[in-house]
């Protein structure tokens, strides 16, 4: 019944918007291929184990994720993913980084890699299941045997195989579902798998846990949010941001605000830049950036990133989400090498053609800044105003594509010669 129950589990997380990978289950191992690598390892695989690869499958893989938007409980410690499977191909003993060969070592197989490099292990004497931090060099009892250890990872939902996820779900005899951390995961998973848009229209309080799910780029869902009352839905978002929640979690529902509720919340947002609050800083900006008028909100940001030494990465971060070609004017008394950052503040602050020549026409600095906006303008698709003749930009970038010294400075201008008729 694993098949069947891996099956349905990624069809219902593929219907609901996760990501999903192609299930994987290889033919059964052969008597031979079993003791071929038996010969090579020099022991007996665990009885259990063994029956598995011969009987079921020597392979299996399944992969899945949740999407960015999706808000966990705050109890969880970790976000849960797919990242479940064996391989005889693969089965060894693990490497635990020490320099006298074989001893902890020898009394392992490893079955499995977690995606951060710890290792999912065999005990070769009982066949218990046990993980391996690489980081901690700790071990932690997954299952008695690799049947129950398939069955409680499965009953999770194949969740994966690094520390983070496992931990918060097991006890001293492994992954344990009477858990309150494994019920309150389980019962939210099944609510993601079953809960619907159509479900959650006639219900504010379902549409907020879908949109903690889903969030709220689909515009179906913003026009379920305008059946509501705006102010209703304004203070029950504004409740959830101010709360104590990490700040991932104050990022999604400020998303939800800003595209169902920016007018209502302009009041607020200003009380946020004059009243003694703990609202993290980078919030603030979003919501300034998409709730104020163009120009107040933008204005409001620069004089406090003036207020201190202005860094690149500083003003990227805080600046980006305006989209404004008056930070272009902004920044030119500030970019300085080295560029990282604000290039792509650049590139982000919808420059006109105009302004990209004007740049490419300046100080070393100016320049090199512009011609790296201008190639990440064009492999991410974005055109500039097109207000400066064509054949004035192929003459400029041609003589400095013959005329730069550093390698890597020619190769950005060639590269934009290439682009050029995509570019304008």
């Amino acid at each position: 019944m694993w098949i069947e129950r891996w099956q349905h589990l990624l069809k219902r997380l593929e219907r609901q918007g996760a990501g999903v990978y192609p299930l994987e289950i290889k033919p059964v191992a052969t008597e031979h291929e079993l003791l071929m690598v038996e010969e090579r390892l020099g022991v007996r695989i665990p009885s259990e184990f063994r029956n598995l690869l011969l009987h079921f499958s020597q392979q299996v893989g399944m992969y899945w994720h949740l999407p960015d938007e999706a808000l966990l409980p705050i109890e969880l410690d970790d976000m849960p993913s797919g990242d479940f499977g064996w391989s005889l191909e693969g089965l060894d003993f693990p490497y635990f980084g020490g320099d006298d060969e074989g001893s902890d070592e020898q009394l392992y197989l490893q079955f499995h890699t977690a995606g951060n490099g710890d290792a999912l292990l065999i005990r070769i004497n009982d066949g218990s299941v046990w993980y391996w931090s690489h980081e901690e060099d700790e071990f932690d009892l997954l299952a008695g045997g690799f049947n129950d250890y398939v069955e409680r990872v499965t009953a999770l939902g194949c969740i994966g195989a690094d520390c983070g996820q496992h931990r918060q779900f097991c006890s001293e005899d492994g992954l344990d579902l009477s858990l309150t951390s494994s019920q309150i995961w389980l019962n939210w998973l099944e609510q993601y798998l079953t809960l619907t848009l159509k479900q959650a229209m006639s219900n504010l309080e379902l549409l907020f846990i879908y949109v903690s799910m889903h969030g709220v780029k689909d515009p179906n869902v913003q026009e379920v949010f305008s059946q509501f009352d705006s102010s209703e839905v304004y203070h029950v978002l504004r409740n959830k941001i101010e709360q104590t929640l990490p700040p991932a979690d104050k990022k999604v529902w400020s998303e939800v605000l800003v595209n169902v509720c920016a007018v209502e919340a302009r009041d607020w947002v200003r009380t946020l830049w004059s009243d003694q609050n703990d609202m993290p800083s980078s919030i603030r900006d979003y919501l300034t950036a998409y709730c104020l008028p163009a120009e107040e909100g933008l204005s409001l940001v620069l004089r406090d990133i003036e207020n201190q030494t202005v860094y690149s990465y500083t003003a990227l971060h805080r600046l980006r989400h305006f989209h404004n070609p008056n930070i272009i004017t902004w920044m030119k008394h500030y970019v300085a090498f080295p560029i990282d950052g604000w290039d792509t503040l650049l590139s982000e602050s919808q420059p006109s053609a105009e302004t990209l020549f004007e740049w490419l026409n300046g100080s070393e600095v100016e320049r090199l800044t512009a011609i790296r906006a201008v190639c990440q303008m064009m492999q991410q698709g974005m055109k500039p105003t097109p207000l400066v003749d064509k054949e004035q930009w192929r003459q400029l970038l041609s003589f400095w594509k013959e005329n730069e010294i550093l390698r890597k400075n020619k190769q950005l201008f060639s590269q934009a010669l290439e682009g050029l008729d995509n570019l304008l």
